[in-house]
């Protein structure tokens, strides 16, 4: 797998060479435990698309630094739209790992492309119907009766990128009365998290759905921490449980792979 393994060349067979390179773009990760997730998604990539070479790029530099630090080698898509040059494949499939289409899924468009045919993948809340197909996926990690939060990232710097959350809080919260959308940043913030919290004074339980791939470390500790400002320590509930992230719903990744699929579709039209 690129994003964590070295940073050896690896060769290119000829079926591989005939088809389009895909690459699968995260944002990343830190977290040991949390990056397994992405073995998970590659190991599904390659069933879905068999035959095609199948790269990870990672969005933040920051996390790229860190892992570096750790003797893990990551790359940014830069990284590998260079290297990928060097081998001289032409084509490239870029697929969003992202939530969004937001802040770290337009960096990928601003990367020089230079001298490739390239096609990117949707991010997985692009249309309405990308939302209605989410909200299906996540249905067996939501108990109607148990108070349950929608775990999102949100942007601070830039609001128009939150814009999707709230379709998604405006098409699933009527769905389910006890259910919040909430974001670590942005909005709609932390305060849907009172009316969780009122909720748990009755059911005595709360339930954390993340909307990410990986449950890094605003899993860990923005939500699952024991610190007074913790979402888990916010809503003050007898029990907690925490879903799996969205990395590990074979669903979320079909939708995911949908908007792959239909990347690829466009580069073979041209």
């Amino acid at each position: 797998m690129l994003a964590l393994g070295s940073s050896c060349i690896y060769p290119v067979q000829a079926s591989q060479a005939e088809k389009p390179a895909i690459v699968l773009v995260a944002f990343g990760t830190s977290v040991a435990e949390a990056r397994k997730v992405f073995n998970h998604i590659e190991s599904r990539a390659k069933e879905r698309f068999p035959g095609y070479d199948i790269r990870w790029a990672f969005t933040s530099q920051f996390i790229i630094n860190k892992l570096k630090k750790q003797g893990i080698v990551s790359h940014s898509v830069a990284e590998v739209v260079s290297e990928l040059r060097q081998r001289g494949v032409k084509q490239v499939v870029f697929q969003s790992l992202h939530v969004v289409p937001g802040q770290e899924y337009a960096s990928v468009k601003k990367v020089d492309m230079t001298g490739l045919e390239v096609a990117y993948g949707d991010a997985l809340l692009t249309s309405p119907a990308d939302i209605d197909a989410v909200i299906n996926a996540l249905k067996p990690e939501i108990l109607a009766q148990q108070a349950t939060v929608i775990v999102a990232h949100g942007n601070d710097r830039h609001p128009q990128y939150n814009s999707q959350l709230h379709a998604l809080a405006d098409r699933i919260e009527p769905r389910y009365p006890n259910l919040v959308v909430a974001s670590v940043e942005g909005t709609p913030g932390i305060e849907p998290l009172q009316k969780v919290r009122a909720m748990c004074r009755q059911t005595g339980t709360v339930r954390f759905v993340p909307l990410m791939i990986v449950a890094g470390d605003h899993i860990m500790n923005d939500v699952m921490g024991d610190s007074v400002d913790s979402w888990k320590s916010i809503v003050a509930a007898e029990t907690t449980e925490c879903a799996r992230s969205l990395g590990w719903n074979n669903d979320v990744l079909e939708i995911y792979f949908s908007h792959l699929e239909h990347a690829l579709e466009q580069l073979q039209k041209g």
